[in-house]
């Protein structure tokens, strides 16, 4: 019986474990910083695919050094001055 149940524990960890790791989307890390009239700031951010973590870390970063919806858009069109990417 003890057995049975230390197998049971054991199989449900590892069906759980990777359903845990197929289901995690969240593979590139991305940090991004930008400079804006004098102001610098960085953002990291996690996602699914470079693209995307690029993007919300560069958001992340203006949002930082930004006063204003004008002021934000603006900064989204710059390039950022630190671009790191891992998968």
């Amino acid at each position: 019986m003890a057995r049975t149940a230390i197998g049971l524990a054991i199989g449900i960890a590892f069906v759980s474990a990777v359903i845990w790791y197929a289901l995690d989307t969240t593979r590139v890390e991305c940090e991004i910083c930008v400079e804006y009239r004098g102001r610098s700031a960085c953002s990291i951010s996690l996602a699914a695919d470079v693209e995307t973590a690029e993007m919300q870390a560069h958001s992340g970063a203006c949002s930082q050094v930004t006063g204003g919806v004008t002021e934000t858009l603006e900064c989204d069109r710059i390039a950022g001055t630190v671009r790191r990417c891992s998968e």
